[in-house]
């Protein structure tokens, strides 16, 4: 698939697509407008070990890496945080994080009160500070009762008094860097203060992320929908399914949403689109008939409801009107529609040539402003169409009306549902197929053209009923036409068939 490929996909299923990222963000919206706004609050401590008396004045008061890691386990461990629990209360949530570029650790405290977020980080600072003063004031204090121990020995005279002088340097200085951890260890240096606005909801970043969210589940959607789509779409799917050529793409008529309804465009509105495409398909036939004599062409479709009959109807109009002798011949025997497109009687017609009671002239309707066009409906409908028409009595009828005529358009049943076509296809030159764009299945329609071939029919090609114009120019160049010759001659020049009954 190309780029423009995928467009096409998206702005075909482009519902599918718009839903699901307005309907994913209205979702998100509402939910982020409903949550507690919630503050988030830091305070930031410079993390450093205060010098001993033995180091004061030297350079040590960069911690290695690995004195920062321990910090750290320490700032976020359980047991500082219990701590701070008893003073700021369980509400607020704390955290702590580091800098790789500097021993800062920042104190975080997040909670529903902006003054309460403040104070919970400065409290978990500053317990912080006095965790660590109080744990190295602590080891001191350890080692300060050891070397007293070892004092109060010596005087007793149970220990060797050559080091008491040793022991006591050794307290004094315990002394002195009691006093640095209580004055020259970590600090804060940047302390909390009320945030002005919650961090969280944000209703921004919410609904831009659902947006994104949105519009991927929904092009997921658009595309796996059209992956599963099954149906006839546009020509390269029709050709793709078939491998005919495809005569002519009509697109939708005004005021006809639906296939075979009465709506005869070509009659009706002569300049339009869809009366230039079936203008079209006269010609493509003509065409074709230059290889071999084509007067008699069946209409038929895979389903019901396909727009066969509407194109059988349109292709008549269009070829009496250019001068043609034309007869229109409904043999769909079972849902017959021609007779309700030009609101004729159907008390007798092909049936009736078929039994015999009556012949084909007797049978044939001329109704105006349809130029040199006959028809001939379907007449009663027989118990068994399928027996009926595949006699001889079908086969001499048409082949005494094609040498009378100049076209023959016969309008048969679909062809999965009955036999009816494969019957028919057998006894005329040609063969359309039309489908319908967004509802003719690929797979139906194989199935339906397999039969055709089955019986070796002399298929002509395809027609796309209800095709979507990819580019606006594609129909739209119109003329004005002349009159007719036929209306200028005053009426239908079709001459009927002898007053002979078939038989």
């Amino acid at each position: 698939m190309t780029l423009r490929d995928y467009a096409s996909v998206v702005w075909r299923r482009k519902w599918f697509v718009i839903v699901p990222t307005l309907v994913t963000a209205f979702v998100a919206a509402i939910l982020t407008l409903a949550q507690t706004p919630m503050y988030r609050a830091s305070a930031d401590v410079l993390v450093r070990l205060p010098p001993t008396a033995t180091s004061l004045g030297s350079t040590g008061a960069v911690m290695s890496p690995r004195l920062v890691e321990n910090e750290f386990e320490t700032a976020s461990g359980s047991t500082l945080k219990t701590q701070v629990r008893t003073i700021v209360g369980d509400e607020p949530t704390l955290s702590v994080t580091s800098s790789e570029q500097s021993d800062v650790f920042t104190f975080t405290a997040t909670s529903s009160d902006a003054d309460a977020a403040a104070a919970a980080a400065n409290s978990y600072a500053e317990q912080y500070i006095a965790l660590q003063q109080n744990s190295l004031i602590a080891e001191y204090d350890s080692r300060t009762q050891v070397l007293q121990d070892q004092l109060t020995a010596i005087d007793e005279g149970t220990v060797d008094s050559g080091r008491a002088e040793e022991y006591q340097r050794e307290l004094e200085d315990l002394a002195v860097s009691v006093d640095l951890a209580r004055t020259s260890s970590s600090n804060l240096i940047d302390a909390a203060t009320p945030p002005g606005a919650p961090y969280e909801p944000n209703v921004m970043r919410t609904v831009t992320l659902a947006l994104v969210v949105g519009l991927l589940l929904g092009l997921g959607a658009a595309f796996l929908v059209d992956y599963l789509d099954t149906t006839i779409r546009d020509e390269d799917d029709l050709q793709t399914a078939t491998g005919l050529p495809n005569l002519a793409m009509i697109p939708q008529a005004d005021g006809a949403e639906h296939g075979d309804e009465g709506h005869i465009v070509a009659r009706d509105a002569p300049q339009s689109p869809a009366a230039e495409a079936y203008r079209n398909l006269r010609t493509a036939i003509k065409f074709l008939s230059l290889d071999r004599p084509i007067r008699t062409v069946l209409v038929t479709s895979a389903r019901p409801g396909e727009g066969k009959t509407t194109t059988a109807t349109n292709l008549a109009i269009v070829a009496s009107r250019s001068g043609q002798k034309v007869l229109l011949i409904d043999c769909d025997l079972r849902r017959p529609q021609a007779h309700l497109f030009f609101s004729l009687p159907n008390d007798v017609g092909f049936t009736s040539v078929l039994l015999g009671e009556v012949t084909l002239q007797e049978a044939a309707q001329t109704p105006g402003d349809t130029g040199t066009l006959a028809i001939v409906t379907s007449g009663p409908l027989p118990p068994d169409p399928s027996d009926l028409l595949s006699g001889d009595t079908t086969r001499r009828a048409l082949d005494r009306i094609g040498s009378e005529v100049d076209l023959v358009v016969i309008d048969s049943p679909p062809i999965l549902p009955v036999a009816d076509p494969t019957v028919l296809a057998g006894l005329v030159d040609g063969v359309i197929v039309v489908a319908s764009a967004g509802t003719t299945d690929k797979r139906q329609l194989a199935r339906a053209i397999a039969r055709l071939q089955q019986v070796e029919a002399p298929i002509l090609g395809t027609v796309l009923n209800r095709s979507q114009m990819k580019d606006e120019g594609d129909y739209s160049y119109g003329y004005e036409r002349p009159q007719k010759p036929a209306e200028v001659a005053g009426g239908p020049a079709w001459v009927a068939p002898s007053d002979e009954r078939v038989s």
